[in-house]
């Protein structure tokens, strides 16, 4: 569930380095295929959060929901879990940027991948600096300068990304509550 290839460079529309364009750097599909790796089953799933649940989820991640619809991508192998995707689009400066982040069974980050990115080039993330939230679990302090280094140079950036990862996390707990489970796979 390590970083994409970055060989996997889907499209660059806007093409200039360093200027703001509609750039989605890789789609959900391959995204996902490359997350889980070969043979898993991804299914998707569409679960609403009740109003307590969604007040309790933004309480936990210390960010706003933007809607109490959850879509999520469950990869199975063998009918053993592998670990759970959701997208998250936000604003990070004056443009949008969606990320996957994979959640493991055990309810902890597996990777963070940054699917579409139309702000500058100079702010886009490194792998190295997205890495850093692998096997992390939701925490208040799961931000920049906190449990994951500050980003010279593009604080709204990790800002955006940390309250996404952090947003995921709750997310994910909060459907395995709503649902009673362990996990949102129900238990599997």
């Amino acid at each position: 569930m390590r970083g994409l290839a970055a060989g996997l460079v889907v499209a660059a529309a806007g093409g200039l380095s360093g200027e703001a364009g509609a750039r989605v750097l890789l789609d959900r599909e391959r995204a996902l295929a490359q997350a889980f790796g070969p043979g898993a089953k991804i299914t998707t799933r569409t679960v609403f959060l009740t109003a307590e649940a969604a007040r309790r989820a933004e309480q936990a991640a210390a960010a706003k929901l933007a809607s109490v619809r959850v879509t999520l991508y469950e990869a199975t192998r063998r009918d053993s879990l592998l670990g759970t995707g959701y997208l998250d689009t936000h604003r990070v400066r004056t443009m949008d940027e969606t990320v996957l982040v994979i959640v493991t069974p055990q309810g902890r980050v597996g990777s963070v991948e940054v699917l579409a990115f139309h702000e500058p080039d100079d702010y886009l993330p490194p792998r190295r600096w997205l890495d850093r939230f692998d096997d992390k679990a939701l925490a208040r302090d799961l931000r920049p300068g906190g449990a994951v280094p500050s980003l010279g140079g593009s604080t709204l950036t990790a800002r955006a990304i940390a309250a996404a990862v952090r947003r995921t996390l709750a997310l994910h707990a909060a459907v395995a509550e709503q649902e009673g489970a362990r996990t949102p796979a129900r238990g599997r």
